[in-house]
């Protein structure tokens, strides 16, 4: 069974993975994610392994995101069993993203096994709901 300490552990893994990425350490970033993990970026770039979003991470912090920082709160830790989890989280900042990762405990240690970034579109947001309501019913169409 997932205990306090399992949800602390969580919660200090995401420290350590933002850490990583203000130090613009690529492997301390990777070293965050099992070994065969999923990673999902923003724009839909799909890394296999940790090794591949070491190598992806350590370039980007070497140029378009040297000195950046993640900025995210914890929207929700669930523990689906007592080694995995599925965590939640809102990244704020100039684009609003949410953030879903399932997590894993392997040998007393949790891990990324899967990373989902998505990216706020508030006018596609618009136009979706809009158009429900049309499609709907709910919405009168002239």
């Amino acid at each position: 069974m997932a205990t306090v300490d399992d949800r602390n552990s969580i919660h200090l893994l995401l420290a350590r993975l933002y850490e990583a990425w203000a130090r613009g350490d690529g492997d301390g970033y990777g070293a965050c994610f099992t070994e065969q993990s999923h990673y999902i970026t923003f724009n839909g770039m799909h890394l296999y392994g940790r090794a591949e979003n070491a190598e992806l991470h350590g370039a980007l912090f070497r140029s378009v995101l040297n000195g950046t920082k993640l900025s995210a709160e914890i929207e929700s830790v669930e523990l689906l069993s007592s080694c995995v989890g599925l965590v939640h989280t809102v990244g704020s900042g100039r684009k609003k993203s949410y953030q879903t990762y399932v997590m894993v405990k392997s040998d007393g240690e949790w891990l990324i096994k899967s990373f989902q970034n998505t990216r706020v579109q508030p006018f596609s947001i618009w136009m979706t709901r809009w158009m429900l309501r049309i499609w709907m019913g709910s919405w009168p169409i002239f």
